[in-house]
């Protein structure tokens, strides 16, 4: 199996100068040509070409041949090598942060080519992907937030197949994939643990994402913990579905719990970027933070620290994930998904004084 994939590798980028040399409209060599010329195999054939269909840059004509396409003029043979991050087309701040961090950090891996490339997020992992144009040598992909179906999983396992291949911010599960994200079970155990510590004894979690694995274990490591502590935990649902405006609705939701009347002393998000809209709600009802209503989140700490006012935040490093990421693809061979000591980044608690201290505990 590892034979033919590395015959398969070979053949890939001796095929790939050959096609530098032809233009759209052209016939491409034949199956039987290219078996003599680089003695390979008809299989080892067959599989590399269709690389090259697959990515568009070659149409076979049944009777014919095999043709070189339009899309091929887009084929840029001279392109630096690229890892590419593949994100969908979502407002968020993360995504603006990442962005920044890319920019920040391309002249310290050049020769490598940092490359950000959104898709529709309705896609959840998108269809296809300009691997040969951009000369992709590793890839990352950030799946919509919904959560993975059975042609999700199938697209992930065929990228992984033909390159390097890292899913971010989710965790892999029995997949055979690496992954780089967050210890999320561990996250809402320390935002348990930070409120509990300030004397809180009744608080409330928002989900104000929609209900993938993330989000579900984060809620998770509230919930258990909460009860191991003896702390009475509501959770409250947004509702939110993949490409909604989760703000908008986390502010919406919050509104209406305030308006029953609070029966918890702090609010406890699992996202950054999302929870904005409920401390919002908090402010526009004429709260006081922390004084009335304590908040903390799980997420970016950059997202909730330039808030009025900060909130304390259990970070996530999303800057050190994107480095491990850089390094896993700048090496793979090194990393493989039973060895990868990036999948469970341990977060960290970032006090900004949104949370009130009502009793030490003991």
């Amino acid at each position: 199996m590892s034979q033919a994939i590395l015959k398969t590798d070979i053949l890939y980028e001796q095929l790939r100068e050959e096609l530098r040399k032809y233009v759209p409209g052209d016939k491409f060599i034949t199956s039987r040509e290219i078996m003599k010329r680089y003695g390979v195999s008809q299989l080892i054939v067959d599989q590399t070409v269709a690389r090259f269909r697959n990515a568009g840059l070659l149409r076979v004509v049944p009777g014919r041949g095999t043709f070189i396409t339009e899309a091929a003029k887009k084929f840029r043979g001279d392109a630096p090598e690229t890892i590419l991050f593949a994100v969908p087309r979502w407002v968020l701040s993360d995504l603006t942060l990442m962005e920044e961090h890319l920019n920040k950090i391309r002249q310290k891996v050049a020769p490598i080519r940092l490359l950000l490339h959104n898709y529709d997020y309705l896609e959840q992992v998108p269809v296809t992907l300009p691997l040969e144009e951009e000369n992709v040598k590793g890839l990352a992909i950030l799946t919509s937030a919904a959560p993975w179906s059975s042609e999700t999983l199938c697209r992930l396992e065929a990228y992984a197949a033909r390159i390097p291949l890292v899913v971010m911010n989710r965790h892999r599960g029995d997949l055979p994939l690496l992954a780089v994200g967050t210890n999320d079970v561990f996250a809402g155990n320390l935002a348990v643990d930070h409120l509990f510590n300030c004397g809180h004894r009744k608080i409330a979690v928002l989900i104000s994402e929609p209900h993938n694995g993330v989000i579900r274990e984060r809620l998770n490591g509230v919930v258990d913990y909460a009860a191991l502590r003896g702390v009475s935990c509501r959770v409250i649902d947004c509702g939110v579905r993949s490409g909604e405006y989760a703000p908008d609705k986390a502010y919406r939701c919050v509104t209406e719990v305030l308006h029953e009347g609070l029966d918890f002393t702090a609010l406890l998000g699992v996202s950054s970027d999302s929870f904005v809209g409920a401390a919002n709600a908090c402010l526009n009802a004429g709260l006081k933070i922390p004084e009335t209503l304590s908040l903390v989140t799980i997420g970016s700490r950059r997202v909730v620290e330039i808030q009025h006012p900060p909130i304390d935040c259990i970070d996530v490093n999303l800057e050190g994930q994107l480095d491990a990421i850089i390094e896993i693809l700048n090496a793979p061979d090194r990393f493989s998904p039973e060895n990868n000591p990036y999948e469970y980044f341990k977060p960290s608690l970032v006090v900004n004084g949104s949370v009130k201290v009502l009793k030490k505990s003991k």
